[in-house]
């Protein structure tokens, strides 16, 4: 491993160390910070910068160079799911589809779904520049019925080993019933 890759991943372990100690310390929904600024069109994508209640990084943004898919659109509380992230740009990204968030869309507000004593393996996965990587995760129970998405925080590699930038990748709604 080079040298600026282990600074890396000493670096994604500590802020990944910090966003669990903060969700776990924290058994209330907590709401997007710009959730609360102006509603997305149901009929469009959300573009508002993501939520940092999630994922415990008020600078990270949406990431337009990296997709989210999951392997279905209905899902029942507590199911297994895949997650693909698909990088369409020249950047390597960081993350853990473990440390993902869960949000539920309510009143046109995407909120957070609270999962106290959710425990991960602290690890890095390097999704490459234009690669594709699939990674388990599972929605938590009990889960209400409705509409939800998966955000995964990443971090961009920068060149020379300094500190990357914090995006958010955001999947499309899916359905829980």
């Amino acid at each position: 491993m080079r040298l600026d890759n282990r600074w890396f991943l000493a670096m994604v372990v500590a802020a990944t160390t910090s966003v669990f100690a903060s969700a776990c310390s924290s058994s209330d929904t907590r709401e997007s910070d710009t959730a609360a600024s102006a509603p997305a069109p149901s009929a469009q994508p959300d573009t508002r910068t993501a939520p940092s209640g999630a994922v415990g990084d008020t600078a990270a943004v949406r990431a337009d160079s990296v997709v989210l898919r999951t392997d279905k659109t209905q899902y029942r509380a507590g199911e297994a799911m895949t997650l693909t992230l698909e990088n369409r740009s020249a950047s390597s990204y960081a993350f853990n589809p473990c440390t993902r968030a869960v949000e539920r869309e309510e009143n046109g507000r995407w909120v957070v779904v609270a999962e106290p004593g959710r425990m991960c393996t602290m690890e890095a996965w390097i999704l490459e520049p234009r690669g594709t990587r699939a990674g388990p995760t599972e929605l938590p129970t009990p889960l209400s019925p409705g509409r939800y998405r998966v955000v995964v925080r990443m971090t961009r590699e920068q060149p020379g080993g300094g500190e990357g930038s914090a995006v958010l990748a955001v999947s499309e709604p899916i359905s829980v019933s």
